[in-house]
């Protein structure tokens, strides 16, 4: 599969979706037709958002219509979808430059929500996926978005982590030192995941660096590089790869605050 063939498929999966919002109650030919794509393409794309809960096939069996589940999708849809649209080149770019691949991802509610990843193309395949929910606490993009918050949003934010049942919220290994990393990542304007984490979830093959994305003054989103910890020295690689990591998390940043 392409590189960005997942990404060509969550087009057609929200042109479809658009689509039906706009044209429904419609038909899967009707659709193929507007969408310009091949009937059985559609029909695949339809029954997918049936089962997710964001269309419905009328009485009929023949036209479809979207549930009322399609207005959850807009909150916060236009200014992610546009940063995801914006670093999608750039973050390719990244991957060439420095020979890793990285994760973009955004706060939501208590953790961050990856909204772009490379980490399974060109060789290094590890878990994970495109939408997958990560802890705050754990994670190098977690501890940046943290360390941009203004203290009193910071505080509302641990208070709810404390009062979570999630293990990586409350893990008391993870909370050890946090102000110290927190206070890293301001200066050095990166941070890393924590090595619990990595442990746990990774069986310790990599370690992870990210940098915040700044719009306008706030933190709008991390983004992070993922190095196989047996690629050799940690500092020499950093040293090799944190400067594109900033340049291209700052061009993002300059781009998205010269739109705002």
């Amino acid at each position: 599969m392409a590189p960005f063939e997942p990404v060509r498929a969550i087009e057609r999966g929200l042109s479809v979706l658009r689509l039906v919002s706009e044209m429904g109650p419609a038909t899967a030919t009707e659709l193929a037709r507007a969408a310009g794509l091949p009937q059985p393409t559609v029909v695949r794309i339809l029954e997918t958002l049936i089962k997710s809960g964001y269309v419905y096939r009328l009485s009929d069996g023949a036209k479809f219509r979207v549930t009322g589940r399609t207005k959850t999708l807009s909150s916060g849809y236009d200014a992610t979808s546009r940063l995801v649209q914006l670093a999608e080149p750039l973050v390719e770019d990244l991957r060439a430059k420095i020979g890793w691949p990285s994760n973009l991802a955004t706060r939501e509610d208590d953790a961050m929500v990856i909204v772009y990843t490379n980490r399974n193309a060109k060789g290094l395949s590890i878990p994970g996926r495109l939408g997958a929910r990560i802890p705050l606490l754990a994670t190098a993009v977690g501890i940046v978005q943290l360390a941009g918050l203004p203290q009193d949003e910071l505080a509302e934010q641990l208070a709810r982590l404390r009062a979570s049942k999630e293990r990586w919220d409350v893990e008391p290994e993870i909370w050890e030192g946090l102000d110290e990393r927190l206070a890293a990542a301001r200066h050095d304007g990166c941070a890393f995941a924590h090595e619990r984490y990595l442990d746990d979830v990774y069986q310790s093959q990599i370690w992870a660096v990210a940098v915040p994305i700044v719009v306008k003054g706030k933190t709008e989103a991390g983004l992070s590089s993922l190095v196989l910890r047996d690629a050799g020295p940690r500092k020499a690689i950093l040293a090799k790869i944190l400067p594109h990591l900033k340049e291209t998390a700052d061009e993002i940043g300059r781009i998205l605050s010269s739109e705002t």
